[in-house]
């Protein structure tokens, strides 16, 4: 089944030290994608890998991770396969999100590898198919 999906991001910068402020907007982005999960949970400082597989569907085209520690920064690594093919690993500072939405000419994401800096951290990954 096809479903919606919507993506909107602001970033504003105050002024200060002289600066001018600033706000950019994307405004709200949509695709169309088949199933979309949302997985809220803890992640130690060892690895935590999900795969897409896991939840019945063959790749992540959409991902959105949030940590929600007010510490430290969580290792998001993309990946093609189980081992040997990291596409890039994130590092998500505390109480920061990231968004990507891929084309489907890019290189399929089937896991997504989690590890916490030095404790433990709380987060949400959204993952569409």
């Amino acid at each position: 089944m096809a479903r919606n999906n919507n993506l909107s991001v602001t970033f504003s910068q105050d002024a200060g030290d002289g600066a001018t402020g600033f706000s950019e907007s994307s405004g709200t982005k949509s695709f169309t994608s088949g199933d979309a999960l949302k997985i809220e949970g803890s992640v130690g400082t060892g690895a935590t890998q999900y795969a897409t597989t896991s939840f019945g569907f063959g790749q992540a085209d959409g991902i959105y991770f949030e940590n929600r520690d007010a510490t430290n920064y969580v290792s998001v690594t993309l990946q093609q396969a189980s081992s040997g093919s990291d596409l890039c690993t994130l590092r998500i500072a505390p109480n920061s999100v990231f968004a990507i939405r891929f084309d489907t000419s890019q290189p399929p994401i089937t896991h997504i590898t989690l590890q916490a800096d030095t404790a433990a951290c709380n987060f949400v990954l959204c993952l569409a198919e």
